[in-house]
């Protein structure tokens, strides 16, 4: 079919391949940058790789301005103020995130806040950025951003979107908007070389649930759906060799591509997901579950509900095809199909099946389903739901 309306964006330069990390000054030096501070966390930090960041931006002419290494596994409003302040005080002229979702988020907002001040809650929201003329004209540019993602899961390097702690509010703030993109993404397998097997298999997970959310939302493109396509062949292939053999580097390379094509549907309208990431975002602000540990769990659940409509499961038939699931019978059988297959997987990665294995109580359901509905996500999940859908859903989940 032809669709009455979607717009596709994908304006963030990739540069992939063995060895580019080395690169990286000589690829920033295009985007305009001289004096990058580097973004991370203190575990990449201690791994190495940062020494490696900085010979490579020193090789293309860059001098850094300094480090900023406070980023959490969940980043808050007060850390992303604590970076842009770190900002300030270097003279930066370019940020350079080292590291997963959280620091590339982290990044993305205090760059805004860096060049424009105020709060995070001042941009929350879709197209919430300054503009020239108001709402209406051009978004005013931001400091040029690269990213060198050291998880194969968030596709956070060519989003436009990002995702911050709310820890007062038990809320996780979603921003998007064009001047979030990154100008720069390194995608070299040496930033995972020393990712645990738990963190492949859950961020793994989180760039799985990106692909099939994107091929499936009410958001759906053509273009989306060729990139999440491509995606899920690669994670079909790739993901489980990246997370029982770390040292395949050409598993982890390939893993990070598929997470970067992954997020691609959603790209340009952050909240282009589904109810999985809902139930996630709600169960990661309430009780900090990980967010890929979190997808893997709720996926399958969601499955099931969402192929309850015949056009959603028609899409679950093209998904199960490509991961070469079971994709003959009614469309229930179809989703019922492709929730075991996942399920499966996630057995084989060893992965938490439960919410309860990851410290959520039942009595926590309630609050739960409140952050779901409150969620953007849930307004582009395919098939409609509500508080008692959610609520079976956690339930199942549990």
């Amino acid at each position: 079919m032809f669709k009455d309306y979607f717009q596709f964006a994908h304006p963030t330069r990739v540069v992939a391949g063995r060895e580019m990390i080395g690169a990286l000054g000589f690829e920033f030096a295009k985007e305009g940058a001289k004096r990058p501070l580097i973004v991370t966390d203190e575990v990449i930090r201690g791994t190495g790789l940062i020494e490696k960041v900085e010979a490579g931006l020193r090789d293309g002419g860059l001098e850094p301005a300094g480090i900023f290494d406070d980023v959490p596994q969940d980043s808050g409003t007060g850390v992303v103020e604590a970076c842009a302040q770190a900002a300030r005080e270097a003279e930066c002229d370019s940020i350079v995130a080292v590291g997963g979702g959280s620091v590339m988020d982290t990044a993305k907002v205090a760059n805004a806040l860096y060049v424009h001040g105020r709060t995070v809650l001042d941009y929350e929201g879709i197209y919430q950025l300054p503009r020239a003329d108001g709402y209406e004209g051009a978004p005013l540019p931001l400091k040029p951003l690269a990213c060198v993602p050291t998880t194969c899961g968030t596709g956070s390097e060519v989003s436009f979107g990002a995702v911050i702690l709310d820890s007062e509010q038990h809320v996780k703030l979603t921003l998007g908007d064009f001047p979030l993109f990154p100008s720069l993404a390194i995608l070299d397998p040496e930033s995972t070389r020393t990712l645990p097997p738990q963190i492949a298999a859950a961020t793994g997970m989180d760039a799985m649930t990106h692909a099939i959310e994107g091929y499936t939302s009410t958001e759906w493109s053509p273009h989306g759906q060729a990139f999440a396509a491509g995606a899920l062949g690669l994670m079909r292939e790739n993901l489980p060799r990246a997370v029982q053999t770390p040292t395949d580097e050409e598993a982890r390379g390939n893993m990070l591509v598929a997470a970067c094509m992954a997020i691609v549907p959603g790209a340009a309208a952050s909240v282009a997901l589904g109810a999985v990431h809902s139930m996630s975002h709600s169960a990661g602000a309430h009780h900090r579950v990980p967010h890929g540990v979190a997808n893997s769990i709720h996926l399958p659940h969601v499955i099931r509900f969402n192929a309850g409509d015949d056009d959603t499961a028609e899409r679950y038939r093209d998904v199960a095809e490509i991961l070469g699931a079971e994709s003959a019978g009614s469309g229930e059988e179809v989703g019922e199909a492709l929730a075991a297959w996942v399920t499966e997987l996630t057995v084989s990665l060893e992965l938490p099946q439960r919410l309860s294995e990851v410290g959520v109580p039942e009595a926590g359901i309630p609050e739960l389903v409140d952050g779901a509905m409150g969620d953007g996500c849930t307004l582009t999940n395919p098939r409609e739901i509500a508080d008692e859908d959610y609520s079976r859903l956690y339930a199942a989940a549990l």
